[in-house]
């Protein structure tokens, strides 16, 4: 009986799919957010470039390219200087997913109780 060969992500792979995660933490609440307020509106014509456009400057779209850069970094210090390996998309995608919960915690401020 054969046994599987299991192979590791490729570093680069990785840091793509760790920044995935780390993204996908950032940007389930704000769709969340968007997705209560949204009230059904007549439609005129219909374009996708309008609302992403709208959305952008509604939340401050240009702080997020910060965000994404910092998340970037995240990512290359998460598979390159920790040395990770994952095995799975799903296991690199969870642990940004954490690593980005856990950096947030982090550095926030303490709330006053």
């Amino acid at each position: 009986m054969e046994t599987a060969k299991v192979e590791i992500l490729s570093q680069f792979a990785a840091v793509f799919w760790v920044l995935c995660g780390i993204i996908l933490s950032l940007v389930l609440p704000v769709a969340v957010k968007t997705l209560r307020q949204a009230q059904p509106e007549l439609p005129e014509k219909p374009s996708i470039w309008k609302p992403v456009l709208e959305a952008w400057k509604k939340y401050g779209g240009n702080k997020y390219i910060r965000i994404l850069l910092a998340a970037s970094l995240i990512a290359v210090v998460i598979v390159f200087l920790l040395s990770l390996q994952f095995y799975t998309v799903r296991d690199a995608v969870l642990a940004g997913f954490a690593w980005e919960s856990f950096v947030n915690k982090l550095f926030r401020e303490p709330e006053n109780s």
